[in-house]
Parts: C-alpha cells; sequence; structure tokens
C-alpha cells in the first residue's frame, strides 16, 4: 500500500511498531508488506530520510529529556532551603532569596511561553534554557552573599518553570503516551532530590551544582531530539504568531483556573521550602531528608502510570477536588502533629501525589480551554500564577514562622485549601480530545 497518508496510532510503549511507522506520513511512494515488519524503499535517498526520521523523537530522547530536567529540578530546588540555612542564612533572608525565583518568573515565564508560541520554535528555546540553567546553579554555588544568592537562584528556578510547560506540552502531544514518558521525570526529580540530600550530608555541595550542570546540558540534547510538538495532533489546526495572548482574559473558566493554581501552587511551593526544615526540626538528619523525598517522590509512578485511566475518564472539578483533599489532610498532619514517624509516613503518601494530580489537571484544563494556538502561552500564564503564589506565601510564610512557628502557618494553608475546594464548584472544563490516553 502507499504509506502518503498513512496516520499513526498513539503507542503507549516503544517497540509496539506505532512509532516507527508513524514517521511515514508524507513520504510518497513507500511499499509496505501488512502483517510483516518489511518496508521496501524506492531508493537510497528515501531511505536514509527514514533512517534519519526514526531517530528523531525516539523513546530514548524522551527518557534523556524529562529524567535530567526533573533531576535539575529535584537537585536544585528540593533542598535548597537546607543548602541555604547550611551557610548561614537566616529564615527571612531564606524567604526573600525562595520567592525571588517567582519574582523573576513572573516576567520570564509568560514572555518564554508566549515567544515559543509565536515562533514555533519550543524546543530550540527550551534547549537554551536548559543549558543557562546548569550555568546558574555553578554560579549559584560560590556565592554566599544574598543579593548574588536571590539574583542566581531566581534566574535558575525561572528558568525551569519556564521549560516546565513546554515540556509537558511536548509530554500531551508526543505519540507515546503521556504516563510513560512523564514517569522518567518522577525518577529523575528522585535522584536529583536524593543526590541533592547526599551532597550536603557529606559537605560536597559545589559537586552537586557541577551535577546540575551537566544534567541539564543532557536534558537539552533530549530536548532537541524530541519531536517538535508542534506537528502533533494536528486536529488542533496551530498556526505560529496567529493568537494574542490577551484573548486568554476573555475566558471565564480560565481566569477561575488561574485563581485556584495561584492558591493551590503558592501553598504547595511553601511546602516543598518548609518541608526539610519541618523534617530537620524533628530530628531527621540532612540525608535522611532526601531519602524521605525520594520515596516522596517514587510514590508518583503509580498515579503517572495510571493517568490514562482516569485523567480522561473524569472532569477537572472531581480531580481537583481528589488533590486538594491529600493537601489538606497532608497540612493538618504538619500542623498538628509531632510525630516523626507519622509525618514522614504523610510527606512519601501525600506529598508528590497532590502536586503531580495538579501538573497532570493543570494540562487537562488549559488543553480544553484555551486556543491550539497560545497552549504554551496559557500553561506559562498558570505557571506565572504559581510563581506570583509563591512569592506572597513564601514572605508571609518567613514572617509567620519567625513570628509563630512551622506548625501554626501549616494550619493556616490548610484553611488556604479548604476555600480552593469551595471555588472548585464553579470549575467547568469538558474533555474535547484525549491528551493522557
Amino acid at each position: 500500500m502507499t504509506c502518503s497518508e498513512w496516520q499513526p496510532t498513539k503507542s503507549g510503549y516503544p517497540g509496539s511498531g506505532g512509532s516507527e511507522r508513524g514517521i511515514l506520513k508524507g513520504m510518497r511512494n513507500v511499499t509496505v508488506f501488512v502483517g510483516t515488519d518489511e518496508i521496501f524503499y524506492p531508493d537510497i535517498t528515501m531511505r536514509k530520510e527514514f533512517m534519519e526520521q526514526s531517530r528523531k523523537g525516539s523513546y530514548v530522547c524522551y527518557v534523556v529529556l524529562f529524567f535530567f530536567f526533573y533531576y535539575c529540578m529535584g537537585a536544585f530546588g528540593s533542598v535548597l532551603s537546607v543548602y541555604l540555612t547550611g551557610i548561614g542564612i537566616g529564615i527571612a533572608d531564606l524567604s526573600l532569596i525562595v520567592s525571588a525565583s517567582s519574582l523573576f518568573g513572573f516576567v520570564v515565564i509568560p514572555a518564554v511561553g508566549f515567544f515559543c508560541d509565536f515562533t514555533g520554535k519550543p524546543r530550540q528555546i527550551a534547549a537554551v534554557l536548559m543549558i543557562g540553567i546548569g550555568i546558574f546553579s555553578v554560579l549559584f554555588s560560590f556565592s554566599q552573599q544574598v543579593r548574588i544568592l536571590l539574583l542566581l537562584n531566581g534566574l535558575a528556578m525561572s528558568c525551569i518553570n519556564a521549560v516546565m510547560p513546554v515540556l509537558e506540552r511536548i509530554a500531551g502531544a508526543a505519540r507515546y503516551r503521556y504516563g510513560v514518558l512523564r514517569i522518567w521525570g518522577t525518577i529523575g526529580y528522585a535522584a536529583g532530590a536524593q543526590a541533592a540530600g547526599l551532597f550536603l550530608q557529606y559537605a560536597i555541595p559545589k559537586l552537586l551544582f557541577i551535577s546540575v550542570l551537566v544534567a541539564g546540558c543532557l536534558a537539552a540534547v533530549g530536548i532537541v531530539g524530541a519531536d517538535d510538538p508542534l506537528t502533533q495532533k494536528e486536529q488542533r489546526n496551530y498556526t505560529a504568531g496567529s493568537g494574542s495572548i490577551l484573548s486568554l482574559l476573555k475566558i471565564r473558566q480560565y481566569l477561575l483556573f488561574l485563581i485556584l493554581a495561584f492558591l493551590f501552587w503558592g501553598c504547595s511551593g511553601v511546602n516543598m521550602t518548609y518541608i526539610p526544615i519541618l523534617l530537620t526540626d524533628l530530628g531527621i538528619k540532612t540525608g535522611g531528608v532526601g531519602t524521605v523525598l525520594l520515596f516522596s517522590t517514587l510514590i508518583e509512578i503509580p498515579i503517572i502510570l495510571c493517568s490514562n485511566t482516569f485523567m480522561d475518564r473524569y472532569s477537572s472539578r472531581i480531580l481537583m477536588w481528589a488533590a486538594c483533599s491529600l493537601s489538606l489532610a497532608e497540612f493538618v498532619t504538619y500542623g498538628f502533629s509531632r510525630s516523626a514517624p507519622l509525618v514522614v509516613a504523610i510527606v512519601v503518601t501525600m506529598k508528590a501525589l497532590a502536586t503531580t494530580l495538579f501538573m497532570m489537571i493543570t494540562l487537562k484544563v488549559v488543553w480544553c480551554l484555551v486556543p491550539a494556538d497560545l497552549t504554551t502561552t496559557g500553561l506559562a500564564v498558570v505557571t506565572t500564577c504559581n510563581s506570583i503564589g509563591m512569592i506572597i506565601l513564601q514572605n508571609l510564610g518567613g514572617i509567620l514562622v519567625e513570628k509563630t512557628s512551622i506548625p501554626v502557618f501549616y494550619r493556616i494553608m490548610a484553611c488556604i485549601i479548604v476555600g480552593i475546594m469551595l471555588l472548585t464548584f464553579l470549575l467547568r472544563a469538558d474533555n474535547k480530545e484525549s491528551i493522557f490516553g
């Protein structure tokens, strides 16, 4: 048969045949014998073209991309508060430094998202940012001045947060199932968190930041080798530069979700800052903190792998309630319990599940509500709202923790989560297509 209009099925696992034959689209006069793996090329030029496209978008590229990107995030951010307190930074300055990433992100994240949509080159832009993340992290390790730490942390974390929407779009539009790609991010984050804990415990933090540089370069290679998300899911009818960022403000349900994301991720960001300190206060050593964060991340694996069974099936409202219920149980425990085993058990079983579920909800809601030519921008604007929430709650958290205690602040965040659950009654974002299947 002639494969000029042959369409791939979205294969869940590498080696099933769908991904290799999917690249035959647009190649004319290629004979495929149905029921066999034989493909005959009319000339050597076409064979060379086929082999080049076969390497493009291979599963290995996605593994490298997601593993090393999330390694950077886990290694740089998971125990940042422990590193800063270890070099003599006070709680108030720590909150200022950590919130700087949100302040920088307010400008960087939407600018990167819009530029990706406008130019139609999200992979190339993300690859450059990954290399920049590595450079900023190494420079960060050579300073102990609050202003320089604030600047470098702001640049590194805002770049990480700016790349994340691009990667979520790549995962949602890839030829492979979302879960079998995103799972490598979970493993990479766990590896980064564990490496961070061990490096800090054995007093060699500079090696940690050098590993972030290496991982950033490898992630850039994976990004370049992945499929361009703009060529996938053709029914989305993408046209580079055709949308206006102001048109997002006319979508009422999207604006409601921005409020929900602002509150939820504000609480989650503060949680990631204070969890290591809380565990240390309960008598757990720095290496143990890294191990706890490692297992809390690995617990994401089942929910990511099974995302195709429930993310497209249930409404965004139900999924939001599930994520908020996990966070509520988590914050109530931190606010009222001083039992180290109980707190560790809650961190391991609930912390990462809540944030991972909300991350997938964000992709689902934006994909359903936002026009195709503004998908990356829509995700970036949500991430910017997350950053604003983190700025506000990080600074409020620093003040409240110094005047009261970490448990008291967690009780306040539990009340915020209850408010999110009430607002979720107004959310409606029905599926337009399968994203996670």
